[in-house]
């Protein structure tokens, strides 16, 4: 698991660099330090409640290395001031060396509300939390009164967890209450998951947190009708906004009841990321359908395509060019070979191959896409 120094250690490095000590005394402050704990204490008597005083008594005692006498001065100056931020970082890793985990938590959350920026400082604790079966508890508690660091977390919780299955497991306790992880809170994990290959664990993650309706019609292709708004997560569409381009999943004129994927592309050269969405197709023969209309125009159409996730081409349609008034069906058929094909992805995109091909204009609907599988091919 990452390890990181802490605050103190980053914020105040005492060096041993003026070796000149109180004879005959263990462990004892060099002179310099000692005349600073000497001015500090002056300061701390004419100002009892500055918490930046005791923050720094209490680091000097560590140097000294009194242990009882570090405790209660960090958490004087911790009391006096959560924004004293080095004392609440060291409450925070002494709590939980200690084992005292409500405490581990509470530092925790300060230390994040008033300093997001210090995640890093404060993750491999929540992280060690989270593989703890006595600690688990606390930092469920904490995570479901949606911190506004939540999702932050969420986002490097890999980076600091042993069992990739932890985060899901923080997740899914989170399930049930009044703040369920939200999109971005899953993201983060994905992303992680996805970054590992673990791609099975990532799908299993996803169909977790489907509403029952969306559910129950997840098929090989998810929200083919475009009637959800995507959440943007991998196994739902992805919609990256390009340049010369409006992309929107919008009314259809002749339903306004419906939803369609609409893509208007302005006079001269586009850049188009495409439209895409991740699938986990088991080996087989399938079979792509969709329907579209309207009219676009360049010296390349557009086409959709689907191809194994490492990159080989499996399928494609045909180019999409000209003027199509009313609603045409379109399909191709593909196949997913036995092995090194999962997952893939399904996506549309600008057949351009140059600058010149990139010159595109019109508009286009696209709806009813679905991927069925074939029956096997009995002579093979």
């Amino acid at each position: 698991m990452p390890s990181r120094c802490s605050l103190a250690e980053r914020e105040l490095n005492f060096t041993n660099k003026d070796k000149t000590t109180t004879a005959g005394q263990s462990g004892a402050v060099s002179k310099p330090l000692g005349q600073l704990r000497k001015q500090v204490e002056t300061a701390l008597a004419a100002d009892p409640l500055n918490a930046w005083a005791y923050r720094l008594l209490g680091q000097l005692a560590e140097v000294e290395q009194s242990g009882p006498k570090t405790m209660r001065l960090m958490q004087a100056a911790a009391r006096h001031s959560l924004e004293e931020t080095i004392a609440v970082d060291w409450m925070m890793r002494k709590s939980f060396e200690n084992k005292d985990y409500p405490a581990a938590a509470f530092y925790a959350d300060a230390l994040l509300r008033n300093h997001p920026q210090l995640m890093d400082y404060a993750s491999p604790i929540l992280g060690r939390m989270a593989e703890n079966k006595d600690a688990m508890g606390q930092l469920e508690k904490l995570l479901a009164t949606n911190p506004p660091w939540r999702s932050q977390f969420f986002q490097g919780f890999g980076a600091v967890i042993t069992d990739a299955r932890t985060p899901l497991a923080i997740l899914l306790s989170l399930k049930n209450t009044a703040v369920s992880p939200t999109a971005a809170d899953l993201r983060g994990y994905m992303s992680f998951l996805f970054q590992h290959k673990l791609y099975d664990l990532a799908y299993y993650t996803w169909l977790q947190f489907l509403p029952s309706e969306q559910l129950a019609n997840a098929g090989f292709l998810f929200n083919g009708s475009f009637e959800t708004e995507p959440s943007g997560l991998p196994f739902d569409w992805a919609m990256p906004q390009g340049v010369g381009i409006i992309l929107d999943i919008a009314p259809k004129p002749e339903a306004v009841d419906k939803h369609a994927l609409f893509l208007e592309f302005g006079q001269g050269r586009v850049n188009f990321p495409g439209v895409f969405q991740t699938v986990m197709l088991p080996p087989g023969a399938y079979r792509f359908k969709g329907s579209f209309k309207g009219e676009v125009a360049g010296r390349r159409g557009m086409q959709w395509s689907i191809s194994c996730l490492s990159g080989a081409a499996i399928g494609e349609s045909q180019m999409i060019l000209g003027s199509y008034p009313v609603w045409q069906d379109f399909e191709f058929a593909f196949a997913v070979p036995d092995s090194g094909c999962r997952p893939q992805s399904l996506r549309l995109g600008l057949t351009a191959r140059s600058a010149s091909e990139q010159l595109f204009s019109g508009s286009i609907w696209f709806d009813n896409l679905s991927i069925s599988r074939q029956p096997a091919d009995p002579a093979k």
